[in-house]
């Protein structure tokens, strides 16, 4: 960024002409589209409605004149213009004179010092330097605009773009779009991050649909209350079965079987019994498989 001395020397340089042009004498300026009346007066282009022009005229040249803020930003964008084509293109940590030419600070090997030159060629940046930077900023300005667009496609002056593509037949062919977003590369995402969700509303659908599925215990059903009571008598039966038979015994349609001892393998050695009484501990009786009776 140029030291702001630049603006400063500039703008110096400029008020000196400025107040050269106002020894003059004042200059009526008149808002755009409106005139002085040479029998007095003045008169202003106004559009109104459809963009339909009327012609107003007014008694007095005040009220054509600009306003003072009007004027001031108008005046202020021309003293910058002036600035920017006078010392825009001068080289770093050179600063314009009021009397013409620049002062520079410059590292000839023995540390900075002020370089004075005369004329403004000798303050300029080259045609190469200047060259340089404009196509830099245009390729920092396309890279913004355009550095999203899709391999083989090239903006259009008018917006949008065109690119290169292939048909259903693998034919290539230019393809218009006028809209930008069209133009643009996707961006892949990463699959490997992205985690998918249910939505909430789906979840709760779910429970709800879970809680309606199951039965409805308060209301009286025959036919599962005949199913409970024979799964009951089933679980009943199976404990008398097994209520009272000795260590590693188990029962059998008729009678059981038990593991009496084990091979020298560590194979189970069983004895089948048809009798309840070789099968069951007698109330009282107490011995091997019958511990507890």
């Amino acid at each position: 960024m140029r030291c702001s001395f630049v603006v400063l020397a500039a703008i110096f340089a400029l008020s000196q002409a400025a107040v050269r042009r106002d020894a003059a004498g004042p200059t009526l300026v008149l808002r755009d589209n409106c005139k002085i009346i040479p029998s007095g007066g003045c008169s202003c282009d106004v559009k109104e409605g459809n963009d339909e022009i009327q012609i107003r005229e007014y008694d007095s040249v005040d009220q054509c004149k600009k306003s003072v803020e009007m004027a001031t930003a108008e005046n202020k964008k021309a003293v910058n213009a002036e600035i920017q084509q006078k010392y825009g293109d001068f080289k770093d940590n050179c600063f314009p004179k009021p009397s013409g030419g620049c002062k520079c600070n410059v590292d000839l090997g023995h540390g900075k010092e002020v370089a004075e030159y005369s004329t403004d060629a000798e303050c300029k940046k080259s045609v190469e330097s200047v060259t340089a930077e404009h196509k830099k900023e245009l390729n920092e300005e396309i890279k913004e605009k355009f550095g999203g667009f899709k391999e083989n496609c090239f903006p259009k002056p008018s917006g949008g773009c065109k690119c290169n593509e292939k048909d259903a037949n693998g034919n290539e062919v230019v393809t218009a779009y006028n809209n930008p977003e069209q133009c643009k590369a996707r961006v892949k995402r990463d699959v490997g991050a992205t985690v998918q969700r249910q939505p909430a509303n789906i979840a709760r659908a779910n429970v709800k649909d879970v809680k309606q599925a199951q039965p409805n215990y308060d209301v009286r059903d025959p036919v599962r209350e005949r199913a409970q009571a024979n799964y009951a008598a089933v679980v009943d039966e199976l404990k008398n079965k097994f209520k009272g038979l000795k260590e590693g015994c188990f029962p059998r349609p008729k009678g059981c079987l038990c593991v009496i001892g084990k091979t020298p393998e560590g194979r189970d050695i069983t004895d089948r019994r048809m009798k309840d009484a070789d099968c069951k501990c007698k109330e009282g009786e107490r011995g091997p498989g019958c511990p507890a009776a």
